[in-house]
């Protein structure tokens, strides 16, 4: 029996810390097992904040992840809004979207550029792209640049975004800062088409084709977005996001510290920019809805690597998304920041669309205190696939050089965008 163990460093994963590797274990008649292992080490996020003031609880989520704490922070805020009984205005809720597409257009343009990109051109490392593809790490750092400053403006910092608040935000900027900030992202939006046309050319592996239910929230207003409602699932199903219990079970592995989820009960499942599309592509406008109807051939539901092609759709849908909603808070100008909330007993749920796929809280308050959290990550809700998907590789390479092996595994992890900082590693292996 030939044994292969394929080490791969994660050094975070939302809620996922330490390290993780890829176990493949060959036998006579070909691969006998595959398990993608992730030590984690306990963080008791939730456990923290029980017991701790809401505002407190607030501030403490967002730290899950550096480069996905706005996401954190928003979705907390939403599902603690909704247990206290409050709805923030429309131009209040725009204006967060603002700052969330912020989130999602630094979060695509690293990952896009220098995590997934260097595989496709023969490089171990983005750096070393820097003399000979000079324009796209330009492009990479441009959009970075963009989207980490108008979480800064928004968010009063680029990372843990302690300017929203309960009730909207603690402050707001001014008039010529959003007008400003309109502009950026006009210039930007030929540097997202560029990035689409770039992932529109490069290999999709069809070793892993297969089918795969797709998971997204369904946006509310039927405008392509990041809040929502309801879950919409790929085989026509839709339930409330606070009957998330209900239809999607974490399960315990031995191989791994890191759950694994199933929709009802056994099945993998993803979620992310590629299931968003499969689920709400009805609900894109503008130029990205012309790029998705001519290139609908290569955002296959059944490859998980046309995630990466998805991803680059939506930095142009979101660069767009986000000028009509600063456009709308301009119609309402001046804005107050706030509105005066009164923290009650409930019980919230949210669920949004983070950069790498739906991510959940669940949050009691009571006595202006979270008496129960419950958090689940995109990258939780992708593992069970995700190893599916890895399995599939396995099968069709096993008898191939193992670096060659090592390498089409580390690209199917990377195709799921499991988290910015964790995908580094894997990139230097």
């Amino acid at each position: 029996m030939k044994n292969l163990y394929l080490p791969i460093t994660v050094d975070h994963i939302a809620r996922v810390e330490g390290k993780g590797g890829v176990e493949i274990v060959v036998g006579d008649e070909g691969v006998k097992e595959v398990k993608l292992n992730i030590i984690e080490g306990p963080r008791f996020f939730e456990a923290i904040t029980v017991g701790k003031k809401l505002d407190e609880a607030l501030a403490v989520y967002p730290r899950i992840c550096s480069f996905c704490s706005a996401a954190h922070k928003l979705t907390a805020v939403e599902a603690a809004e909704k247990a206290i009984g409050f709805t923030p205005r429309e131009e209040i809720q725009a204006l967060r979207e603002v700052l969330y597409i912020g989130d999602m257009i630094e979060s695509h343009a690293l990952h896009l550029y220098l995590l997934v990109l260097p595989d496709y051109l023969g490089y171990s490392n983005p750096l070393k792209m820097v003399n000979e593809y000079k324009k796209e790490i330009g492009i990479a750092l441009d959009l970075k640049n963009l989207g980490s400053w108008m979480m800064d403006e928004l968010g009063a910092r680029a990372i843990h975004q302690e300017n929203v608040v309960l009730g909207g935000f603690g402050k707001l900027p001014d008039k010529a800062t959003l007008e400003t900030m309109k502009k950026r992202l006009q210039e930007a939006l030929p540097k997202a088409e560029y990035t689409f046309e770039l992932f529109s050319k490069l290999e999709q592996y069809g070793e892993v084709e297969g089918p795969i239910i797709h998971m997204a929230v369904k946006p509310r207003g039927d405008v392509y977005g990041i809040y929502g409602d309801y879950i919409k699932v790929s085989d026509g199903f839709e339930f409330p996001v606070e009957d998330y219990k209900k239809h999607i079970v974490e399960k315990v592995v031995e191989h791994s510290f890191a759950k694994h989820s199933f929709y009802k009960g056994e099945k993998p499942f993803m979620v992310g920019a590629l299931p968003r599309l499969v689920n709400n592509a009805e609900t894109l406008y503008g130029r990205a809805r012309e790029l998705y109807e001519s290139h609908r051939d290569l955002l296959r539901p059944t490859n998980p690597f046309a995630n990466n092609l998805a991803q680059a759709l939506e930095l142009v849908y979101f660069t767009e998304r986000a000028i009509d909603l600063i456009d709308e808070a301009l119609a309402k100008w001046p804005i107050a920041p706030r509105d005066r909330v009164e923290v009650k007993d409930g019980f919230g749920v949210s669920a949004t669309e983070a950069p790498r796929g739906i991510v959940t809280y669940a949050l009691e308050v009571k006595d202006g205190r979270v008496a129960y959290a419950d958090i689940i990550t995109p990258t939780a809700y992708n593992f069970a696939m995700m190893e599916v998907h890895v399995r599939m590789m396995a099968e069709k390479h096993y008898n191939d050089d193992p670096e060659r092996l090592k390498y089409l595994t580390e690209m199917v992890v990377r195709a799921y965008d499991p988290c910015i900082s964790c995908s580094v590693h894997v990139a230097r292996l």
